[in-house]
């Protein structure tokens, strides 16, 4: 099954002076370090291992295989998420601390848009006193919506 990744929108900075290809671009450049290792989590978490061929080859995660292959125990989906979050986020982003891993299926609540909904709440070490929350929704159709926010 293929799938699509949503942007649940963009932000700018119009005025700061960052690496990268002007605000015309397709690809916005970031400019603070919160910024950059939370698109750095996204992209870890969205990479299958072993799609970047010159990287680490473990680099990436089995996190959108486990949420299209069809299962029937929500329980078992939600312990597979977290492990796959969990490992891949202490190998390669220790700077980040997973504070909590929300994980709400379809079978769970009838009135979600989407049938799987991860939320991760994070926190920066040494860098952000408050924390930021990630947000990953996939639905049947194979779609991945990401968002994130600073706060609760």
């Amino acid at each position: 099954m293929a799938f699509t990744i949503i942007p649940a929108g963009t932000t700018t900075n119009a005025n700061k002076i960052g690496l990268g290809i002007g605000n015309k671009s397709l690809y916005m450049p970031n400019f603070d370090v919160v910024t950059q290792l939370i698109e750095d989590l996204k992209f870890l978490l969205l990479t299958h291992i072993g799609e970047i061929p010159n990287m680490d080859p473990e680099f990436g995660t089995r996190l959108l295989f486990v949420l299209f292959e069809p299962n029937s125990d929500s329980s078992e989906l939600k312990a597979d998420i977290e492990e796959i979050i969990t490992t891949a986020v202490n190998a390669y982003l220790p700077e980040l601390d997973l504070e909590k891993i929300d994980i709400t299926t379809s079978d769970e609540d009838p009135t979600l848009a989407n049938d799987v909904v991860i939320k991760l709440t994070i926190n920066v070490n040494s860098i952000l006193m408050t924390s930021v929350i990630v947000e990953i929704a996939a639905n049947n159709s194979g779609a991945i919506i990401v968002s994130s926010h600073i706060g609760s």
